[in-house]
């Protein structure tokens, strides 16, 4: 399947893959996006790499839009326990939407999840939308690291564990206030507006950390500095071992190269 003509490239493959909540995810291939950097000398992949931080928050803009369509912008729902089980009660009038069409489903009910609805919803989409970023993000990272000029793996570890930490706070940010929200009003499109904007925010928030404080930065030297000391120790412990099989008449290298 066809994407798109780039100044006379030809047209880049995709993949399709179906993903929860009725949405199509599409891959390009990585050969694609390296021809075209190549020829355009642009950073795609550095492109490709922040786009790919907002899919999750694009998805959930998608459902919210959704639900305030089903349900208005002022719209409730709350949740209730009933004879120990935890329900989904929606206020309103239940004929003139199109999603719920009944006054109470079970928290756990796939429709509730999907359009993100009460703490399960919520939780839900957190976890999905981590996974999602990192799924999109973790690829493009490393093969970002693969075509410098000069590849250090301390630089790819530092990176990464600075940007999955950072998916990881976004998306914990997010879900506390949603939550928080969610058990203070029962206005069912507010917690996951606010889940948005939160998570948008935090994540924008520690993106500018790590720049002005070179977080990844200093991580990645310090990787670097431990792996050298490392290497350092085990020359020398290497050196003390050969000087004692000369000194011993020993085989020399014995226990080190065979």
């Amino acid at each position: 399947m066809s994407a798109y003509h780039y100044n006379g490239i030809k047209p880049l493959s995709q993949k399709k893959f179906t993903m929860s909540s009725n949405h199509c995810l599409y891959v390009v291939s990585e050969s694609d996006v390296v021809e075209l950097a190549e020829i355009n000398k642009i950073d795609y992949i550095d492109v490709l790499r922040t786009t790919s931080g907002y899919v999750a928050a694009s998805l959930d803009s998608n459902i919210l839009r959704k639900l305030v369509k089903d349900l208005g912008f002022t719209g409730r729902a709350y949740e209730k326990m009933v004879n120990g089980k935890k329900y989904v009660i929606f206020k309103g009038k239940p004929g003139q939407r199109k999603i719920f069409t009944g006054t109470r489903y079970l928290s756990t009910n796939a429709k509730v999840v999907d359009m993100i609805v009460g703490q399960r919803g919520i939780k839900t989409s957190a976890i999905q939308g981590a996974r999602l970023t990192i799924f999109l993000t973790v690829p493009l990272i490393v093969l970002q690291h693969v075509l410098k000029d000069r590849f250090l793996l301390n630089d790819l570890v530092a990176d990464l564990s600075v940007s999955l930490i950072k998916i990881g706070i976004s998306s914990i940010v997010g879900a506390i206030f949603a939550t928080g929200v969610g058990a203070i009003t029962t206005i069912a499109a507010a917690p996951v507006a606010l889940a948005i904007v939160v998570g948008l925010a935090a994540s924008y928030a520690l993106d500018r950390l790590d720049k002005e404080y070179r977080i990844t930065e200093k991580l990645a030297k310090l990787l670097e500095d431990k792996a050298m000391k490392q290497s350092m120790k085990t020359a020398w412990e290497v050196e003390d071992k050969l000087r004692w099989q000369i000194a011993n008449s020993q085989a020399v290298g014995k226990g080190i190269y065979y």
